[in-house]
């Protein structure tokens, strides 16, 4: 009688992985399709460069500069 218990508990409690609306099998298969996500940094300096360079492509081509309205 004890061992019935035990498993109508263990199958109320392991049920509710089961169920669609809980999305556990959506975050599974989720983190299964994309392991190795990363975030791309850019460099500080660099990026001061890149917007130097434009600025200075700018003032050569005659646009305006937002920051000097």
């Amino acid at each position: 009688m004890k061992s019935i218990i035990t498993a109508i508990a263990m199958t109320a409690l392991f049920s509710s992985f089961a169920y669609a609306d809980s999305g556990l099998a959506d975050r599974i298969n989720e983190a299964r399709s994309y392991p190795n996500k990363t975030v791309e940094t850019v460099d500080r300096q660099e990026l001061c460069l890149k917007h130097q360079k434009l600025h200075k492509q700018m003032k050569e081509a005659g646009i305006a500069d937002s920051s000097e309205s």
